[in-house]
């Protein structure tokens, strides 16, 4: 069966540059939808109870700083490939702004929101929740900024711990939520087990874990009672990475931010991954480079950590919807 799932695209029309939101159904998932566009700076959301989104703010903030840092050359093979075209610099220079990116995706992403239970009212569930997947980048054609919207069921894991296995190197940009990167990290994706949830990137000389393809790591030191997780400057800072922090603090958990490394694996009481969707997902079974494996029992501080953000979650929603409007 294919995805049923929606789209909402802003759009500038007519000469007055008139703004308007176009939503129409679609069968592609949030990764073609992405890939469809040039690459921008793009940020996964989630509802919780349908009607709101965890930390609208910070994901529109994190958009308009990730723009900030993405360059959108000018076509012309005669200019400086690595220059940004003026109009492109000019156009984006108030989406760049959190507050102008956040009043355009609150209008964007409540109609598609809206949309899509509309559309979809006949199959999803009062307890169905939705991943929102909103992408900002450069039309070179028109010359303006194009911002769209996906909308798709959330699929959560199926089970409380996963299988994650250690193959790729760091990416480049890692403060930057580039669209590119999911192009770039395709390959990864291909080589993993069917049943590995997530594949950690790190550096082969030093054995360096840095984070997930989609996710941050963190490891649990078992003589220090530490969570350890990479520099924040080495890693992109992942919505649920920061509530995973306020939740130790506390609770008293001190964390470490130091590069977890694999010639320590054998200290660590257990790891856990960290993402939008995934909120904390502990790690069960960790597979190596050289392809042996890691099997790590229940963490309770883990499982702590779990449950408490969990918790902090639902406080950090934002309305964006009545159940008038559905």
């Amino acid at each position: 069966m294919l995805p049923r799932n929606a789209i909402a695209i802003r759009k500038t029309l007519g000469a007055a540059k008139t703004a308007e939101i176009i939503t129409a159904v679609t069968h592609k998932t949030s990764t073609a939808t992405l890939l469809d566009y040039p690459p921008g700076a793009y940020t996964g959301m989630r509802t919780f109870g349908r009607l709101g989104i965890m930390d609208f703010p910070g994901h529109t903030t994190r958009l308009a700083n990730s723009l900030q840092q993405i360059r959108f050359p000018s076509q012309d093979p005669a200019k400086d490939n690595n220059a940004e075209s003026a109009a492109a610099t000019q156009e984006l220079a108030a989406w760049r702004r959190p507050d102008v990116m956040k009043e355009e995706t609150t209008s964007l992403v409540k109609a598609g929101l809206k949309f899509y239970y509309n559309s979809y009212s006949d199959t999803l569930g009062p307890t169905d929740e939705t991943k929102v997947t909103v992408l900002c980048t450069w039309d070179p054609k028109n010359k303006e900024p194009t911002l769209i919207a996906h909308f798709e069921q959330l699929r959560t894991p199926k089970t409380r711990m996963c299988k994650v296995e250690v193959l790729g190197a760091p990416r480049p940009h890692a403060t930057a939520k580039d669209s590119q990167w999911v192009r770039d990290r395709g390959i990864l994706e291909a080589s993993l087990d069917k049943d590995s949830n997530e594949a950690l990137l790190y550096e082969e000389s030093t054995q360096d874990i840095y984070e997930g393809l989609s996710s941050n790591f963190f490891a649990f030191d078992r003589e220090r009672r530490t969570v350890v997780t990479a520099p924040m400057d080495s890693v992109l800072q992942g919505t649920i990475l920061k509530v995973v922090m306020n939740i130790c603090n506390e609770e008293n958990i001190p964390v470490e931010f130091k590069f977890p490394n694999l010639k320590q694996v054998h200290e660590w009481e257990g790891a856990f991954i960290s993402s939008t969707t995934r909120l904390v997902l502990p790690i069960e079974k960790l597979v190596m480079p050289d392809g042996s494996v890691k099997v790590f029992q229940p963490s309770p501080t883990i499982e702590l950590i779990r449950r408490e953000v969990l918790n902090e979650c639902r406080k950090r929603v934002e309305p964006l919807l009545t159940e008038e409007d559905l």
